[in-house]
C-alpha cells in the first residue's frame, strides 16, 4: 500500500511527482509553464542548461522541490523562513544562505543562476 502525503490530496502528490521528474529530465514543464498563478514570460521557470552535470540537475531539483512557484517573489530571508518552517535538509538552507540580503528573486530560476547552477561552457 503506498503511503500518501497527509498534506496534501493524492492529485496534488502526482502533479508534484510528475513536475519533478520533468525538472530531472530536463524538460522544464514546470506549473508557471502550464499558465499557472502568476505566469508571464518573464516569470517561467527556465530548463535545466545543457552542460549541467547530474549533480547539479539533482541539486537544482531538490531547491525546486522545497521551493514552490507559489513562494515567489520573495527575498533570501523569506525563503529561508519557508524552508525552515518546512523542514528543509540543511543542504537546500545551506544553497540559500549564500544569497544576497535584500535581493528579490521572481522565480526558481532566477534562485538557481544566483546559487551558480548554470552550464558551463
Amino acid at each position: 500500500m503506498q503511503r500518501e502525503s497527509d498534506k496534501q490530496g493524492t492529485a496534488q502528490d502526482e502533479h508534484l511527482r510528475k513536475e519533478t521528474t520533468n525538472l530531472i529530465r530536463g524538460s522544464g514543464t514546470g506549473r508557471a509553464e502550464h499558465g499557472g498563478a502568476g505566469a508571464d514570460a518573464a516569470a517561467q521557470p527556465s530548463r535545466p542548461a545543457r552542460g549541467m552535470s547530474p549533480a547539479d540537475v539533482a541539486r537544482r531539483a531538490e531547491l525546486s522541490r522545497h521551493l514552490p512557484p507559489g513562494e515567489f517573489p520573495a527575498d533570501r530571508r523569506h525563503l529561508l523562513a519557508h524552508l525552515r518552517s518546512k523542514g528543509a535538509p540543511d543542504s537546500v538552507v545551506e544553497a540559500i544562505s549564500g544569497l544576497p540580503e535584500g535581493k528579490e528573486f521572481r522565480t526558481i530560476g532566477e534562485v538557481v543562476r544566483e546559487i551558480g547552477l548554470t552550464a558551463r561552457h
